[in-house]
């Protein structure tokens, strides 16, 4: 009876360090692989085209045009990793969640060049279940 009892509990922790990888990622998935040093490395105020930015970064999520006429490209990517707590039985009744990172870029451009960019990168959670 010990040995199947122990025999479970491992399997349900082997389970659950398998499943706590899970993720889901949305948007633009080039963000991933870039931090706040390589971005600054890549787009060169006054030097940078839109041509080289939608090669290292694709299409923008949204492009608009400012009150002075320069255009702005904005770049989201956002990833939800599942909490291992998710997937211990009862508990995930009263507290589950995702840990999650965020990136935004946001460039400005003048005359077909960069004029100003912004870059953020944030990590938080979400909770749920009923505490």
């Amino acid at each position: 009876m010990v040995k199947k009892l122990m025999a479970s509990a491992l399997l349900s922790i082997g389970l659950v360090g398998l499943m706590s990888g899970c993720a889901v990622k949305t948007g633009n998935t080039q963000l991933e692989k870039y931090q706040k040093k390589d971005i600054s490395q890549l787009l060169i105020k006054g030097k940078t085209t839109e041509e080289q930015v939608r090669k290292y970064f694709g299409d923008p999520a949204s492009a608009d045009f400012m009150p002075d006429g320069r255009k702005k490209w904005k770049y989201v990517y956002l990833e939800k990793r599942e909490k291992a707590i998710n997937y211990v039985p009862v508990a995930n009744w009263f507290v589950r969640g995702t840990n999650d990172e965020a990136r935004t870029l946001v460039v400005v451009f003048k005359n077909g060049v960069v004029d100003d960019y912004i870059f953020t990168a944030s990590k938080g959670e979400t909770k749920a279940g009923t505490i």
